[in-house]
């Protein structure tokens, strides 16, 4: 009861004060009456208990990286950090309560004085046009009231600001304010105002930067884009002259706050940092935060609590590993990459952090994020996920054998789809390991084949992470990387090999606060098993080989960290790509330009830009410096084979078998594939025929009579015994002999076989003999040999009824 009267005493004593200034304007003439009782009657009106609602206006929301380093805020037009009261220095305090409020401590909401004098500068006018008000009553204004100048609202300001200087302390109220006020410029609170004027916290403030903040609270855009430099002087004037006669300043340090030059520009980090200005990463989180559920059910909801809501983002981000991808761009291309650009994506396999990327030019001028957005043919690297899936899906094992003889063709519709090896390799017959370290493109698009184009396109997508309506098409190209993908989706796709066959959803965000420091959300990773850790295991096995010895060797790591990896060309040269991984790191690496498909001819002192050269060597630098201080770790083994390596081919597919008679004649027939086996031991994986295959020979008598006769593959040598040769002498081939190309040359990785050069054997066409009675020809059911492709590395050939890829390594 006794604090009802209390307060009813107050109010009742703010209602008196406020009629007996509402008097005085009648004693001056003016017909007020009726705001008499308007007083009388706010204060029934707030006799009832009022709920102010005082939480903080919009904030921005900063993100940090991993190491909690602030890397960018995000805002809409108001720029506001809430700073506690024990932050806010006491030179900022004095300044802005001798402007604002001298007897704010000693006030209870409502200075009868301050509002009597402001009433009476004010009678002139015939209405109230302001002033007067203490700090609390700002607040009410602010939050209850608003703006309209009336004298019931002014009745209403005091009343309201006497209740809730009740619930409120001096320090809170002063604290809310200094938070809550607009300074000029897009700067609310005394924070973003010390910034964006001064380029400080506002722990530094002293009482010259505090006199210009006060003198710019009730006139806030008068300093606006920081051009009326009069008009500012005199706002700071009239802080530092009110701190003197106050005597808070003495007249030495007034003056020389005087002499203090003003802010020219925009000083807050949001402005002058490098490190927080917008970028490729940045950008990256700021949308992932827009999707993110626990933000909000719609986006209209998530955006206000991104843009306003004084997040605190705790990113992915390592700014280390971005620093160590510029420079190693940097070590490799010194003199620049002229009109291309480098993109480099990095992925945590363990757990699917992005911990960074090179998304491309500056991020004003640009905007276009390269590691995100720049969809590139990734030529060879692709066959990555051809023979996880051969493995993982058909039992294929990588030393199963196929051939990659070419130029290869293939049923396509109606047409034929060519292929030829890089640089019209003939190619040769070697194990699936064998034909990934030469990166051959006819063993790959038949064992594409073999493998099931459904079942490749199906788990290739889903390693990259695209969805149904994006996912890659089970054309016969694909298997040599003719669909797009973005560096950040390779990365990924080759992260589930390194977490032994598990793919982690790639994030942005590791965790989330609000204003008061809560944490509201927290990244969970989650994991999908794709393959099994032993697919994982036999893939990874064959990478690490290539990178030791086969298209990767420049991406070797200096520490003597295992990696895996692989090479992948565009046709023509127009994209380059080195994809790898250790146990650490899953990283790609691109190279092209990236507003149009340039061929990379004759650039950084190359004929041909290809996988292996640029970007491998840019990824292995980078990568060393990325585990340079970090523990070698070993790729887990694969487990041994489960079985014998076995031949794979097509249906319907041929395959050349050599028969070499006494005279060193090499004659060449084309049997079913199913009719063969395969020579290993021999230094190209020869085709050899079966005990039980037939080879079709033709025998013509003394009359001139040919019979066509089929015979037992292996006793064709001993039926075409040959006793006089028909053949030029300059065209036979010696027995055993072999001619090489000068500056061809073959690369053996550990147990394999290699892919010849082109022209490093001679082999003569069937040749007929013939003895002094019959004449005996071996004849062959041959294919049309493919169309004819040209000389360069990269070759296309277009026709009406078939069409040519080539990729290259």
């Amino acid at each position: 009861m006794r604090r009802f009267l209390w307060r009813l005493s107050r109010l009742l004593g703010v209602a008196v004060a406020m009629v007996m200034a509402v008097g005085l304007f009648a004693a001056a003439g003016y017909a007020i009456a009726p705001h008499a009782g308007k007083a009388l009657t706010a204060v029934d009106m707030e006799r009832a208990e009022v709920d102010f609602d005082l939480t903080p206006g919009a904030q921005r929301t900063e993100v940090y990286d991993r190491y909690g380093n602030q890397i960018g805020v995000l805002n809409t037009a108001v720029d506001r950090e809430i700073v506690s009261y024990d932050q806010i220095p006491q030179d900022v305090i004095d300044a802005v309560l001798a402007v604002e409020d001298e007897k704010f401590f000693e006030h209870h909401g409502f200075d009868l004085r301050g509002t009597i004098r402001a009433m009476l500068s004010n009678v002139s006018a015939g209405e109230v046009t302001g002033g007067g008000s203490t700090i609390t009553q700002q607040i009410v204004k602010l939050r209850v009231v608003g703006n309209e100048r009336t004298f019931n609202r002014k009745i209403r300001e005091a009343i309201l600001a006497s209740r809730l200087e009740e619930q409120m302390t001096k320090e809170e109220l002063l604290e809310f304010y200094l938070n809550e006020i607009y300074f000029g410029n897009g700067a609310y609170g005394i924070q973003a105002a010390a910034e964006t004027y001064f380029g400080k916290d506002v722990e530094d403030l002293d009482h010259g930067d505090a006199a210009l903040l006060a003198g710019l609270i009730r006139a806030p855009s008068v300093f606006d884009g920081f051009e009326d430099f009069e008009v500012a002087r005199k706002r700071r004037t009239v802080g530092l002259t009110r701190m003197l006669e106050l005597g808070i300043i003495t007249q030495d340090e007034f003056d020389e706050y005087q002499r203090r030059p003003l802010p020219t520009r925009n000083l807050s980090p949001r402005f002058t940092d490098k490190n927080l200005r917008r970028d490729y990463f940045f950008d990256t989180v700021t949308d992932a935060l827009l999707e993110l559920d626990a933000l909000g059910e719609t986006r209209e909801e998530r955006f206000n609590a991104v843009y306003s809501g004084g997040l605190r983002v705790y990113s992915t981000f390592d700014p280390v590993l971005e620093r160590q991808m510029k420079e190693a761009v940097k070590e490799v291309l010194p003199d620049g990459t002229g009109r291309f650009e480098v993109s480099i994506a990095t992925v945590e396999p363990s757990t699917g952090a992005v911990r960074a990327f090179l998304g491309g030019p500056d991020f004003a001028d640009f905007e276009f994020n390269l590691a995100t957005q720049g969809k590139r043919q990734p030529g060879s690297s692709f066959k990555t996920y051809v023979l996880t899936t051969a493995i993982e899906r058909a039992g294929i094992l990588p030393y199963d054998t196929i051939s990659g003889i070419g130029p290869c063709a293939f049923d396509d519709g109606p047409k034929l789809y060519i292929v030829n090896n890089f640089g019209n390799s003939p190619g040769s017959v070697k194990t699936v390991r064998g034909q990934t370290l030469s990166s051959s493109n006819c063993a790959f698009v038949r064992l594409g084949i073999v493998t099931g184009l459904e079942d490749v396109a199906d788990l290739a997508s889903q390693m990259v992470g695209r969805s149904e309506d994006e996912r890659f098409l089970p054309f016969k190209s694909m298997s040599l990387g003719a669909q797009e993908v973005t560096p950040l989706e390779h990365a990924v796709g080759y992260s589930v090999l390194a977490n032994d066959g598990i793919r982690m959803e790639p994030y942005f965000v590791e965790r989330i606060e609000d204003r008061e420091g809560n944490v509201i959300y927290e990244h969970i990773p989650r994991g999908r098993r794709l393959v099994s850790s032993e697919t994982a295991r036999w893939v990874t096995s064959v990478l690490e080989a290539n990178v030791r010895g086969g298209t990767g060797t420049r991406a070797q790591l200096a520490n003597g960290q295992p990696a895996a990896g692989k090479t992948g060309t565009a046709q023509a040269f127009t994209d380059a790509w080195f994809v790898g991984y250790t146990p650490q790191y899953a990283t790609s690496v691109w190279l092209g330009d990236p507003l149009e498909k340039v061929e990379m001819r004759n650039v950084f002192g190359r004929r041909g830009v290809t996988g292996g050269s640029i970007p491998a060597t840019i990824w292995g630098v980078y990568m060393s410096k990325a585990l340079a201080d970090t523990p070698i770790e070993e790729f887990e083994p694969p487990p041994p084979a489960p079985r014998s390596g076995r031949f794979l081919f097509l249906p319907d597919e041929k395959c050349p078998v050599e028969i070499e008679l006494a005279d060193g004649t090499k004659l060449e027939f084309e049997l079913d594939c199913r009719d063969v086996n395969v020579d290993m031991a021999t230094r190209n994986g020869k085709f050899i025929p079966r005990d039980s295959a037939l080879c079709e020979i033709t025998i013509t008598d003394e009359e001139g009579i040919s019979r066509k006769e089929k015979v037992r593959c292996s006793e064709v040598a001993e039926r075409l015994n040959p006793t006089t040769t028909t053949e030029d002498p300059s065209s036979t081939t010696v027995p055993g002999e072999t001619t090489t190309i000068p500056g061809e040359t073959t690369t053996t990785a550990p147990g394999e076989t290699t892919t010849t050069a082109p022209g490093g054997t001679t082999t003569s066409a069937p040749t007929s003999t013939t003895s002094p009675s019959t004449t005996t020809t071996a004849t062959t059911t041959t294919t049309t040999a493919p169309t004819s492709t040209t000389s360069s590395s990269t070759t296309t050939t277009a026709a009406t009824t078939s069409s040519s890829t080539t990729s290259t390594p």
